[in-house]
């Protein structure tokens, strides 16, 4: 019984932390900007805002491979003013061509604080041998609920631009790419009355089996009263023959 118990009192536990779980990690109302960080296989940084896209709102931006490639500038702390201003004070900032002649960049970026993202593609590969790749056009979807301003999923396609060569016949990295962000509304789905119905089957159940449990346990205590007293008689009228 009592291992029955525990198991009743584990099920309704866990039934109430589910409930009390949040049903969205971060709630977004239509047109806030929703946070990137930007992994590339130099550095971490953290998107300016004007590149970041708008919960909700289809939007386009230009991201330079200067700023994946420069570090100086880009503690995530400070304001992109500060940021920005840091790094086109950088030297080696100017001598664009100098630097990114033969450069391979790879990149991934994160969204929602962390909990969607897109896999590492490349932006820039010089390699000779094929696919020699230089990004034109990043298309990242997001497919949302606008009811409780939540990211279900984040979806990328991307479309490269063929090698131009510069006056000596050697390719460069291309100065930018554009990133179109398209927002998909998702049919709404209430969620939170889904919870409220699980829970109530899980609490169902759980009483009707401490149900069983007390009638189970009451049947044994009038079970074991009745033997006892049927044993008592027989008990009385050996010790009559005796006499």
């Amino acid at each position: 019984m009592d291992s029955t118990m525990k198991r009743h009192k584990l099920i309704l536990s866990i039934a109430l932390f589910a409930l009390s779980l949040p049903l969205s990690v971060q709630s977004y109302r239509i047109g806030d900007a929703v946070g990137i960080i930007i992994r590339t296989n130099k550095h971490k940084l953290e998107a300016y805002r004007h590149q970041m896209p708008r919960f909700g709102v289809s939007t386009k931006t230009k991201i330079e491979t200067q700023f994946l490639i420069d570090a100086a500038g880009n503690d995530l702390k400070l304001a992109d003013g500060i940021r920005l201003a840091r790094q086109q004070q950088n030297p080696h900032h100017h001598n664009y061509e100098d630097n990114t002649q033969e450069e391979l960049l790879r990149m991934s970026m994160q969204f929602d604080e962390g909990f969607h993202h897109i896999s590492t593609i490349d932006v820039y590969n010089p390699s000779q041998r094929p696919p020699r790749k230089a990004l034109d056009t990043l298309i990242i979807k997001f497919v949302y609920s606008a009811s409780d301003g939540s990211i279900h999923s984040v979806q990328q396609q991307t479309r490269y631009r063929d090698f131009q060569p510069n006056g000596g016949g050697r390719n460069t990295m291309p100065k930018s790419f554009t990133v179109e962000y398209v927002w998909i509304e998702e049919a709404d789905v209430d969620l939170e009355s889904g919870v409220l119905f699980l829970f109530a089957i899980v609490l169902l159940v759980a009483l009707l089996g401490m149900m069983d449990v007390c009638c189970g346990s009451g049947s044994e205590e009038n079970g074991g009263t009745y033997s006892t007293a049927r044993k008592a008689p027989k008990s009385a009228d050996g010790f009559a023959k005796r006499l």
